[in-house]
């Protein structure tokens, strides 16, 4: 795998007795069992975390070998590699081996043992069941086999490196609740295109005036209403009283747009005015950032083909 460096200096706890361990960890992921599989020997158990957005991403160790139960995953999907030593995995009633690059993830609702190595060192990543599906717009499944060494997962990994080892990146992650939705927003993107995943059925649900005109009105009430805001397709498409699919649909018909582009150029317009209306210390890095603006080229390539300037010459016009 690799050193999660920037996780490191987020360290959580650290503890030798096992309920205080169990409680410190059910706090951040849910109740769940633990048994020591030999004598126990006293280890020294840690956890470091940290969220993006509707993701966590922790490292757990116990010091020693441990079986872990989880009745039933609540609300999010479970991902979990070994830094360290190796686990034998039960999820979903399908037997998996966690070790290095091979890992594994378990849906909502379903069950979830491992029994780790004395050395092991877990790599668990959160990913909030809502959150998921507003990106995905659908609820979804993904294999519970996971190998870290398929071309197709290569992105995903590199990104979730590096955010871990860049502090510059991690600084503005937390800082700026916008550019958290788009890291968030990038590191499921790259998961769903890398890993194999089904669709969940679901009961359609069906409400009143969910076609056409009406459900854009809504959704351009809304994002006006929060665009400075971390919003997804899915919190817009509820907001609408739509599903995701159908508020596409009905944008390309009636604004020949995506949702998510008739946001940006929302955000744009709150950019624009808060350049000429600035306050002490305002840069147009802070305003881009502060609008959900990420690579400052694009903002300001974007930025001047709406407004006809740069959005230096702007700030600078009203300094």
């Amino acid at each position: 795998m690799f050193e999660p460096a920037l996780l490191r200096a987020r360290r959580l706890f650290e503890s030798e007795d096992l309920e205080d361990t169990r409680t410190r960890i059910s706090r951040v992921m849910q109740p769940h069992g633990l048994q020591p599989i030999a004598r126990p020997r006293g280890g020294r158990a840690h956890m470091d975390y940290l969220n993006v957005g509707g993701i966590g991403i922790g490292t757990i160790a116990f010091g020693e070998a441990m079986r872990v139960d989880v009745a039933h995953v609540e609300d999010y999907h479970l991902l979990m590699f070994c830094l360290r030593g190796q686990a034998d995995t039960l999820v979903g009633g399908q037997a998996l081996q966690t070790r290095g690059l091979q890992g594994m993830a378990c849906a909502p609702g379903e069950r979830f043992v491992a029994a780790l190595s004395a050395d092991a060192e877990q790599l668990v990543l959160r990913l909030d069941r809502r959150m998921l599906e507003a990106h995905a717009g659908r609820a979804i499944r993904f294999d519970a086999a996971f190998d870290l060494r398929r071309p197709a997962l290569q992105a995903w990994l590199q990104q979730l490196q590096l955010l871990l080892n860049a502090e510059p990146m991690l600084a503005a992650v937390q800082a700026h609740p916008l550019v958290a939705l788009e890291m968030e927003r990038l590191l499921v993107q790259l998961l769903l295109a890398g890993q194999p995943w089904e669709e969940v059925p679901t009961a359609p649900v069906v409400r009143p005036g969910q076609g056409g005109r009406a459900c854009v009105r809504r959704a351009e009430a809304y994002m006006r209403e929060h665009a400075d805001a971390p919003l997804r397709m899915g919190d817009i498409a509820e907001a609408a009283g739509v599903s995701v699919r159908t508020l596409q649909d009905a944008f390309q018909r009636e604004r020949a747009c995506t949702p998510m582009a008739y946001l940006r150029a929302l955000r744009l317009d709150v950019a624009h005015r808060r350049l000429r209306e600035p306050q002490a210390g305002t840069t147009v890095a802070t305003v881009a950032l502060d609008c959900g603006f990420t690579h400052l080229g694009r903002f300001a390539q974007a930025y001047a083909q709406r407004f006809g300037e740069a959005p230096s010459a702007t700030l600078r016009q009203r300094a």
